[in-house]
């Protein structure tokens, strides 16, 4: 067949698909979602796919994944043993270190941790552990297996840690200082510019 004749078989099947799609869809996640099809036509994708595991991190206030803090969960484990890690190596009067012990700490105390979703690729998947706060993009990478979405280990967090006051107190708040500078300003060049009186500046 020629591939012409390929293409608008194509792009009439894709029409039609995003056609029947209600709501709102990233393209890159469509894109993806077209790759993985071909790739199950073709049975070359196992269980846990790319495109499952973004889908559900996938739109507003999804991005983040949540797991419960128990000795017995490999994804908590993980994540003590990579905080743990940076602890560790980190001199205890420098900012890492406070940082990463108060995100442990809020951990252990919340029951369960959070982290940001970031990436997936052939079954491993990327996170983010944001030790200033989920505002700041600031973070300690954080790798495991997509599996455990699968085993109900990993969950998503149905919202924003800010936002649904998980990190009151903590964290870090991205500040703007505005600095007033009083510098004298003498009569000539206040006329330069069209002040002469003080009627000139407040009418």
């Amino acid at each position: 067949m020629h591939i012409d004749d390929i293409e608008k078989i194509f792009n009439e099947k894709i029409k039609e698909a995003i056609e029947s799609i209600s709501g709102d869809v990233k393209i890159t996640l469509l894109k993806r979602i077209a790759n993985q099809s071909i790739d199950n036509a073709l049975n070359r994708n196992d269980c846990n796919s790319s495109v499952k595991v973004s889908s559900i991190f996938s739109g507003r206030g999804k991005a983040w994944a949540s797991t419960r803090v128990s000795n017995d969960n490999p994804v908590w484990v993980g994540i003590r043993n990579t905080l743990n890690h940076e602890i560790l190596h980190s001199d205890p009067s420098s900012k890492n270190y406070k940082e990463c012990t108060n995100l442990l700490d809020t951990f252990e105390t919340a029951s369960f941790a959070w982290m940001r979703f970031a990436s997936v690729s052939k079954n491993n998947l990327r996170f983010q552990l944001r030790t200033k706060g989920s505002k700041l993009e600031h973070h300690i990478k954080f790798y495991t297996d997509s599996a455990y979405i699968f085993t109900g280990d990993i969950i998503n967090l149905e919202g924003v840690p800010h936002r649904l006051g998980l990190e009151s107190g903590n964290f870090e708040e991205e500040k703007t200082v505005k600095e007033v500078i009083e510098k004298p300003v003498s009569k000539e060049e206040l006329q330069s510019v069209g002040i002469k009186t003080l009627e000139d500046i407040l009418y």
